[in-house]
């Protein structure tokens, strides 16, 4: 029960870093469900002791993913002006 609750601590410091690193950028729920997302895909694959390091690697590369095709999708409108 010990090793699960510290799994559960490590997980939530991960979303806490996380948001801080991104929520300027993206959306806090756009970042919720991505954490979200990612722990369902990892949980009962990786080992316990690994699980902390994938969850924010596999979370980071999302939301940098999200981030770089936000910065794609770039409307430009012929002649127009930027203020």
């Amino acid at each position: 029960m010990t090793a699960q609750r510290t799994i559960t601590d490590e997980i939530g410091e991960i979303g806490v870093w996380l948001m801080g690193e991104f929520g300027g950028r993206l959306p806090a729920n756009v970042i919720s469900r991505v954490l979200n997302a990612s722990k369902r895909d990892l949980e009962g694959r990786i080992d316990p002791e690994e699980l902390g390091e994938m969850f924010h690697t596999l979370c980071r590369f999302r939301l940098q993913r999200i981030l770089a095709a936000d910065e794609r999708i770039t409307v430009r409108i012929p002649g127009a002006r930027l203020l």
